[in-house]
């Protein structure tokens, strides 16, 4: 298997996913005013992925930083 394919949180198993967590907005479309959402694309497999909810997925770093920030630890 090629390394590039690898889930960047294990490194053992092939990514299917890239983290959804916002990291920028604020880009907006010239041509239709789409405001475009920057987000951290870290590569994930099933396993290490946090699912917020259906189609958003987070790598496990990122859903620390959300339990943090909802429960003020």
């Amino acid at each position: 298997m090629n390394g590039t394919n690898l889930c960047e949180v294990c490194n053992e198993r092939e990514h299917t996913r890239l983290c959804d967590y916002a990291t920028g907005t604020g880009i907006i479309t010239s041509v239709d005013f789409k405001e475009l959402t920057e987000t951290c694309n870290k590569k994930i497999c099933t396993a290490c992925a946090v699912q917020l909810w259906d189609d958003c997925d987070i790598c496990p770093d990122h859903a620390e930083q959300v339990k943090k920030k909802l429960f003020r630890e």
